[in-house]
């Protein structure tokens, strides 16, 4: 699978040793790769919801594992990794309040609340395994840098964090 995603993000070298010229620079945001798995979670809840069958959201939750990591810079590796559970909470929620059934008050909200932890019970394997794969793409794409550098940073150590370019 690493060497599946090397290729993907152009740092394998060809037949003649060196590495490609134009290796795969990705050009989306923290902000950008933050939204767009919020974007991902919500259609794919709202389409579990609708056709009542859950494996859709942790589908769903699974491709932005993949995607998020895969497509961002790497200076937003880090906040990826911890944002993707979270992300998928939100839109759960999001998804129980647009297809609750109850319009009263107390009555709505605890269709909402049973509703999502009914829903995160049954999606919880996939999450689980999207929480990994997230984390599997993202080490190779330069997780362990970003940590370095947000020790660095704590530290106070401004020499030590290497300047990236991404």
């Amino acid at each position: 699978m690493a060497d599946w995603i090397t290729r993907m993000v152009g740092r394998r070298s060809y037949g003649n040793g060196r590495r490609p010229t134009a290796a795969f620079r990705s050009h989306v945001t923290k902000r950008g790769a933050l939204l767009g798995m919020f974007a991902v979670c919500l259609v794919a809840c709202l389409l579990a919801a609708w056709l009542h069958a859950d494996a859709i959201a942790g589908v769903g939750f699974v491709a932005t594992g993949i995607l998020a990591p895969l497509y961002a810079r790497q200076n937003a590796l880090l906040h990826i990794v911890i944002s993707a559970p979270v992300i998928f909470l939100l839109a759960e929620i999001v998804t129980q309040l647009i297809t609750a059934p109850g319009t009263s008050g107390r009555s709505s909200a605890i269709s909402v609340l049973e509703g999502t932890f009914l829903t995160l019970a049954d999606v919880a394997p996939w999450l689980f395994a999207g929480t990994i794969v997230c984390i599997g793409v993202a080490m190779t794409r330069g997780l362990p840098q970003c940590v370095r550098d947000l020790r660095a940073g704590m530290r106070g150590d401004v020499r030590a964090s290497s300047p990236r370019r991404g």
